[in-house]
């Protein structure tokens, strides 16, 4: 299909079959608990309009490519915004760290390192199905070569921040282990990754959204770095930084909550 098919396509599956999923009940009791000033219709427009995205993210992962080529040809369906204030930051420091969400079309943040012309190295979340984990990655491949499972991500973060190469994480999903840092006001099991390499190898934090404008239309932000020069290499820096990107997911979460994946068992009060 071509792309937009796909996207519209892949939106109208999302929207039929997700509410049927136990996973709507957690996305449910999520939304609930996060944002309770929202009413039940808008609650209900928020689910919908969730799978949508969804889907249509999943429709467009073969189609990763295409959005490669956009950006490229500089298409007006992939635009940017923040690249003046991310190359002067690379004029000072050749990698840094990139932090996202599974905001939008989230697989799509790799192509500010092309827009760029930079390397990055992003880390992912292997699917437990080998099949289906061997074809999202050769769909990922497509936009992003340098890829690597997070079993084996410390190490080769680290080898690629000495290397003046960045890094893209995915922060915003349950570590097995971590500390209980504030997410929508209460404590969730938090990745300090970002901010214990920032620390250790004084390379700035970016954070990056990948909005979905309309139907298969998005605009990628690059932010402001949070700044981690300033502070110690201690837990408590380290703390500081973990809570300012929570912080700064939860700001684009309340902006437009459809876009961000609910159906994840965040807190640890998520319903079974």
């Amino acid at each position: 299909m071509p792309y937009r098919t796909a996207s519209a396509f892949g939106g109208w599956i999302g929207r039929t079959l997700g509410p049927r999923l136990r996973r709507h009940r957690i996305a449910r009791d999520n939304l609930r608990k996060a944002l309770p000033e929202i009413g039940a219709g808008e609650l209900e427009t928020v689910l919908s309009d969730m799978w949508d995205n969804f889907g249509r993210t999943v429709g467009e992962y073969f189609h990763l490519g295409v959005f490669g080529r956009m950006v490229r040809e500089r298409d007006a369906d992939v635009a940017f915004d923040g690249l003046e204030g991310l190359e002067a930051l690379l004029r000072k420091h050749p990698g840094v760290i990139f932090v996202a969400g599974h905001l939008g079309n989230w697989e799509l943040g790799p192509l500010v390192g092309q827009r760029m012309g930079i390397d990055c190295l992003v880390v992912y979340h292997a699917i437990h199905t080998p099949f289906v984990d061997r074809l999202v990655a050769a769909c990922r491949a497509e936009i992003t070569p340098l890829l690597v499972d997070n079993k084996h991500g410390r190490k080769a973060m680290v080898a690629a921040l000495k290397k003046g190469t960045s890094v893209g994480l995915l922060v915003d999903q349950k570590p097995r282990y971590g500390p209980l840092v504030p997410f929508f006001g209460r404590g969730v099991k938090t990745a300090t990754t970002p901010a214990k390499l920032a620390l250790r190898y004084r390379v700035p934090i970016v954070p990056l959204r990948v909005r979905r404008e309309s139907g298969a239309r998005f605009r990628i932000t690059v932010y402001p770095q949070i700044d981690a020069e300033r502070l110690g290499d201690d837990e408590d820096g380290v703390m500081e930084i973990t809570a300012l990107i929570n912080k700064t997911l939860e700001d684009w979460v309340r902006e437009d909550p459809a876009q961000w994946h609910w159906i994840h068992r965040r807190w640890p009060d998520s319903i079974k």
